[in-house]
């Protein structure tokens, strides 16, 4: 994809308008196919971590972050048309993330609040955040 965009500067800059725009489809092409493999991807992972999960609880692990929001956007709407509360989620502790960093929990941590959810971590598991869905 990148390699197809760079051409793509390279034709215009040549003034190979032609080449520019078959080079621009194609680069599209690839992104268009990199996205779409990329949702599967997400989707077969998120499935996997929670097949065997109850209904309040969610696993996020190995999912980047706008994945991991998005699942927990749909997730806190789920338990709401349950009239579950608390949802128990899954963030990981950065293990697996670069220098042990952690992203999806802090990224939760602050969309929750932004939604107006109380957000803890689990005394017992700090890899685990406990979603009020309800904050007094």
């Amino acid at each position: 994809m990148d390699k197809c965009f760079r051409q793509r500067n390279e034709a215009n800059a040549r003034d190979d308008q032609q080449l520019a725009e078959q080079l621009s489809r194609k680069g599209h092409a690839h992104k268009g196919n990199m996205i779409r493999l990329n949702e599967a991807a997400s989707a077969k992972i998120f499935e996997e971590n929670n097949q065997k999960s109850n209904p309040n609880t969610i696993d996020l692990h190995r999912l980047y972050v706008p994945e991991a929001q998005a699942y927990f956007s749909k997730a806190v709407q789920e338990a709401r048309d349950r009239g579950e509360s608390p949802l128990r989620v899954i963030v990981g502790k950065g293990n697996h993330s670069e220098n042990n960093i952690a992203k999806i929990k802090p990224a939760i941590q602050k969309y929750g609040k932004r939604l107006g959810l109380g957000v803890e971590v689990d005394p017992l598991n700090d890899g685990c955040l406990v979603v009020s869905l309800n904050p007094s």
